[in-house]
């Protein structure tokens, strides 16, 4: 037993070097892709302004919490993609989701909050989704204006890759396991994922908090909202939100 104990301990330590110098390696090459990672921080601003200069006066520290560990698994997935670590990166996209739908329902319902908390509450995707597509601040608004059909179709996406869909896998059959990959179209299809995805969380809430945003007010805030929104949607708040997204 001693014998097998030794030889698993010297795998262990091969299988350490190993991972160790293939993240340097994947990391330096992805270097390559800076623009590319610069674009996704930009888009992560506009999360830390929503809590900061809006958020923290609008709903519980209950509520809250969701949004702020919604930030922390949008940041997570950024830093995750830069080691080329895609599958977890995407886990992470979809769990952004998930909490800041959270923080939404737990605003408007504080005794379910306190549920929550005992263990006695809990509430899927499915359900958020119905309870915010019935959502007075959303009825009325074109829900592809509102980002709950963009967050739908990326919650869909995103879950086949939490549940290893080929598409997403890490590993290959006929090649063994990877922990991280510097592949070039992996890096674009997170990208296109993580852009889609913050885009739907922004045109969310600017739908459900337009009544504070429109005018002079917080321009600020409004400004780094629009970074998290294509240009070519601009005119479309403008006009149906009556919130305008000054360019920087």
């Amino acid at each position: 037993m001693s014998g097998l104990l030794t030889e698993i301990e010297a795998n262990y330590e091969r299988f350490s070097e190993a991972w160790k110098g293939e993240l340097e390696s994947v990391s330096k090459d992805l270097e390559k892709q800076h623009n590319q990672y610069l674009r996704s921080y930009t888009r992560l601003v506009s999360l830390n302004a929503w809590r900061t200069d809006l958020l923290n006066s609008e709903v519980s520290a209950g509520s809250m919490a969701f949004f702020l560990e919604a930030q922390n698994d949008g940041l997570l997935s950024h830093v995750l993609a830069r080691l080329g670590c895609w599958r977890s990166s995407l886990k992470s996209l979809r769990s952004c989701i998930e909490n800041v739908y959270q923080c939404l329902y737990y605003k408007d319902h504080p005794v379910e909050l306190e549920l929550w908390h005992t263990g006695k509450h809990r509430l899927g995707f499915s359900e958020l989704h119905s309870y915010l597509l019935k959502h007075p601040k959303i009825s009325g608004v074109p829900s592809t204006l509102a980002g709950i059909d963009l967050l739908q179709q990326e919650y869909a996406t995103l879950s086949r890759a939490v549940h290893g869909a080929a598409p997403f896998r890490m590993s290959e059959q006929s090649d063994g396991t990877h922990l991280w990959s510097s592949a070039p179209a992996r890096a674009g299809a997170w990208a296109t994922r993580q852009s889609r995805t913050l885009c739907g969380i922004n045109l969310l809430l600017l739908t459900i908090f337009r009544d504070r945003l429109q005018g002079a007010a917080l321009p600020g805030l409004r400004t780094v909202v629009g970074l998290g929104i294509p240009s070519a949607q601009h005119s479309h708040v403008k006009r149906k939100l009556k919130v305008n997204l000054p360019l920087p």
